[in-house]
């Protein structure tokens, strides 16, 4: 353990104004007591961690194999160096997790087409945990799940998730079709089946579209089915994500 007494000490510069994005092609930032939790049991490479003092014992107490630094300052210079409050104290460097191959997708998936918050595809990836989803896809507009927030949000279920980056989303689902997914695309439209109707088949791709504008025509042109959630007409939509669980909750109900 070694404490950090300036901010321009390079053992930390991949902490310094975390408030800016950080990841790059290697490692992500990563922060919280439930997030840590996930890296131990999952075995991630940890390069590095950061943390207040009073924050060592639960290092010491939940991690088998300590293989990395420990570094700590206290409260008001780690502030100072990540550029706001961190939650609970503690960060680490992990290695970003990799992307699947179209190949290793598996089972019942969630399809992200041009979801662009970061609370709403962390919490997702908590709803596809939760509900034994294991392969999530996401196109090239959606934000990734390895962002520092996403993966907060996440609560550190990320890491017990595949995640698959389309390049042609479309293609890819035309793809999955062939490998007998039903592809089914969420709006509240004229045509749309009833969530409360609805009747899942062995294997399906549940596309979540963008917060505002839904899931794209050309999307959900190709989709076999369109499902919504009854909700009240002085109520316009769900947000994405509790939409998300909802859908999940059906679809776990008829496994």
């Amino acid at each position: 353990m070694e404490e950090i007494k300036s901010i321009d000490d390079e053992k930390i510069k991949e902490f310094i104004s975390l408030r800016q994005s950080n990841v790059d092609d290697e490692c992500v930032v990563v922060e919280s007591k439930n997030v840590f939790k996930k890296l131990f049991e999952n075995n991630i490479k940890i390069h590095k961690v950061f943390v207040t003092r009073e924050n060592i014992d639960f290092i010491k107490n939940n991690c088998k194999n300590i293989n990395f630094p420990i570094y700590t300052a206290d409260t008001s210079l780690m502030k100072e160096i990540v550029g706001y409050k961190i939650h609970q104290g503690m960060i680490a460097l992990i290695d970003k997790p990799k992307y699947i191959c179209f190949e290793e997708i598996t089972g019942d998936v969630v399809v992200l087409n041009s979801l662009t918050s970061p609370e709403n595809v962390g919490s997702i990836v908590r709803s596809c945990a939760a509900f034994n989803i294991n392969t999530l896809i996401i196109d090239e507009k959606t934000c990734s799940p390895f962002i520092r927030r996403c993966i907060r949000v996440s609560t550190g279920n990320l890491f017990n998730i595949n995640v698959y980056k389309s390049t042609n989303l479309k293609n890819d689902l035309i793809e999955l079709q062939k490998n007998n997914y039903t592809i089914l695309s969420t709006a509240n439209a004229e045509n749309a089946i009833s969530l409360s109707k609805y009747n899942f088949t062995s294997k399906s791709a549940i596309i979540i579209g963008n917060e505002g504008f839904g899931v794209e025509e050309s999307i959900m042109e190709i989709s076999d089915d369109i499902l919504k959630i009854d909700i009240s007409e002085d109520v316009t939509s769900l947000n994405a994500s509790i939409a998300a669980s909802i859908i999940l909750f059906k679809l776990s109900s008829q496994l």
